[in-house]
């Protein structure tokens, strides 16, 4: 059984792990992505996502790279509300890059918080116990959700660079961090 969460606004969300038959939906969730969103996420607002970043997506290893996505329980071949990955540094293997992406219809319902929490969960069993990544200057967003937690982004050479120790002791007292507490507990409870 794959869990299910349920999202601020009511809706429940299927949490699973890509795989390489959900090409086609990713593609289309890339589609429907805003402008500003594909820039924000990809640095780039080409309208097709690439083959390459495509691939990576959707071949996780387990433990190294793991994709999640956040879909309809009802409709699991659709694109969905988000996804979110992890990518071990080969160099630092204690370190893992983030990404998330939020469907612009899903934005401030709680999928990024329930995808953070899988990827927190899936890569501290493996032994990774920093997050870090990279993020525009303009995405106030971001970088406001990743302060909030407790991070503190760095300017270096045209981008923030935050990190984020896997620790819940080390996160800020926030309603944020509180919500990722909350959801760190259900994560668990699910065994991923």
């Amino acid at each position: 059984m794959q869990p299910l969460a349920q999202l601020a606004n009511g809706q429940s969300v299927l949490l699973r792990m890509f795989t390489p038959a959900d090409r086609d939906a990713v593609r289309e969730a890339f589609r429907r992505l805003s402008p500003e969103s594909r820039y924000h996420r990809f640095w780039d607002t080409q309208q097709e996502i690439p083959d390459s970043v495509l691939n990576r997506f959707l071949n996780p290893k387990p433990g190294l790279h793991e994709t999640w996505a956040a879909q309809h329980p009802e409709a699991p071949d659709e694109p969905g509300y988000g996804g979110a990955s992890f990518w071990r540094n080969e160099d630092e293997p204690w370190r893992a890059e983030i990404s998330l992406t939020v469907a612009d219809e899903a934005h401030h319902t709680g999928v990024g918080t329930v995808l953070m929490a899988v990827l927190w969960t899936r890569a501290k069993r493996a032994g990774i116990t920093e997050f870090f990544g990279h993020v525009l200057p303009d995405n106030y967003a971001m970088l406001d959700w990743v302060r909030s937690l407790g991070s503190r982004p760095r300017l270096e050479r045209g981008q923030y660079v935050f990190r984020l120790e896997l620790d819940e002791a080390k996160l800020r007292a926030t309603p944020t961090a509180d919500r990722l507490k909350t959801r760190l507990r259900e994560v668990e409870d699910w065994g991923l």
